[in-house]
């Protein structure tokens, strides 16, 4: 079974998202969020820096990432105190999100903390993504 995908709305406006936006964003554990504009992003990258989580940015295209798709939604249930975010890059309305992380080829993985890049994924290798999610998870733990 593959893990749930919650689609945002389109927000309309433009900069950085205000705190009202931050509470009103609700990251819940055991899914992965599918992100369609930059000011979403940002709204839910702040959030779990608000709350300390680290935060999973997934970059995907439909055919390459086909295989490492279903494993990122198990890893969002095992791991349910991590923020796991999914933008696709061949959606239009997410282009202004590649744009500004410089995508061109997927899958990436950003692993967040903070606000702050921590570390990254680059490819389809589920053991490496595993376990720098465990370490990454513990680190976590460790500073909340």
């Amino acid at each position: 079974m593959a893990g749930k995908v919650v689609e945002g709305k389109k927000k309309e406006k433009r900069g950085r998202p205000s705190l009202l936006d931050v509470r009103k964003c609700t990251l819940k554990g055991d899914q992965v969020i599918g992100i369609r504009s930059f000011s979403e992003l940002e709204t839910q990258l702040n959030a779990a820096s608000t709350t300390c989580r680290l935060a999973i940015l997934y970059f995907h295209k439909a055919r390459p990432c086909r295989f490492i798709s279903p494993f990122y939604a198990s890893l969002a249930r095992k791991y349910p105190k991590v923020v796991f975010l999914k933008v696709d890059i061949e959606e239009a309305e997410a282009q202004d999100v590649t744009t500004a992380w410089k995508i061109r080829r997927a899958p990436y993985f950003f692993f967040l903390k903070n606000g702050k890049l921590v570390d990254k994924v680059v490819g389809i290798d589920s053991d490496e993504l595993e376990t720098k999610v465990k370490l990454h998870s513990r680190k976590q733990a460790r500073s909340t």
